[in-house]
């Protein structure tokens, strides 16, 4: 018995080692509204920034759309764009893209207002493959059946010179279901089989699947995994990570780029 206690006690002590890490932490209800940033610069060739207005937790779920800023993104060598805003709170351009390893410099100005971040472009890692199989959800309680569920993986192979950070968009149909991020912490230089799990997905026969692979530096990673690895659709959990600097909601992220599709059957 006093050997099972101290095993216990050893368990627990590491799990909150293991999840103790600072975060900021921000009064839904009280606080003054901040912008909410979600800027992308890829190595597809594009770079987008959507810019919103949070609301307090008991206000409807609706990020009003900010318009008419100023967004300006560039790099370490000089280079330099002003986005174009093709719809509110929407600002894009087709010509200025990420180029690996170099550093990029996001700077919105509203108003009076300035924000800005900084992202690395890391060196890309090929995505393998992607496999979804029609499956069964596994019996877990409080987890419905779901006769639509795919058991997706990617593969890959991490290289062992480097720390990586990687994250998983999926979209159905090019409507964003979910995003995931992953680290080579205990993989490194391994061939990598990750499960995207959600057993909430449904897919049925004619959707068009598509998961992205984006290789992201640390800040970005530490975003996104204050969401508890995923997320869908919103930009902002309760007490998130942020890389932008004014505010402390949203996040930029430069990163790499490679689609694998799949046609459900």
């Amino acid at each position: 018995m006093i050997k099972l206690k101290s095993l216990c006690f050893v368990l627990t002590t590491l799990l909150i080692h293991i999840g103790c890490t600072e975060k900021i932490e921000i009064d839904l209800n009280l606080s003054r509204p901040q912008f909410v940033i979600e800027g992308n610069v890829s190595t597809s060739g594009e770079s987008t920034v959507k810019i919103s207005k949070s609301v307090n937790f008991d206000e409807s779920n609706i990020f009003p759309k900010v318009e008419n800023a100023n967004v300006e993104i560039s790099d370490n060598f000089g280079n330099n764009e002003i986005l174009t805003e093709t719809s509110p709170g929407f600002y894009y351009s087709s010509s200025f893209g990420g180029i690996e390893n170099r550093r990029y410099s996001l700077k919105v100005s509203i108003n009076d207002q300035v924000l800005e971040s900084t992202s690395h472009i890391p060196t890309k890692v090929d995505f393998d493959s992607l496999i979804v199989i029609k499956t069964d959800v596994p019996n877990i309680p409080g987890v419905e059946e779901n006769e639509f569920y795919h058991e997706v993986r990617v593969k890959f192979k991490d290289p062992s010179n480097s720390i990586n950070y990687y994250r998983f968009v999926e979209t159905v149909n090019n409507e964003i279901l979910n995003s995931f991020v992953f680290d080579d912490i205990l993989t490194n230089g391994n061939n990598v089989t990750f499960q995207l799990q959600d057993f909430t997905r449904e897919l049925v026969s004619g959707d068009v699947y598509k998961v992205e692979m984006q290789c992201i530096d640390e800040y970005v990673f530490d975003y996104f995994n204050s969401f508890g690895n995923t997320q869908s659709g919103t930009a902002t959990p309760a007490n998130p990570y942020s890389n932008i600097l004014g505010s402390e909601l949203g996040y930029f992220n430069a990163h790499t780029s490679e689609i694998k599709q799949i046609i459900i059957q």
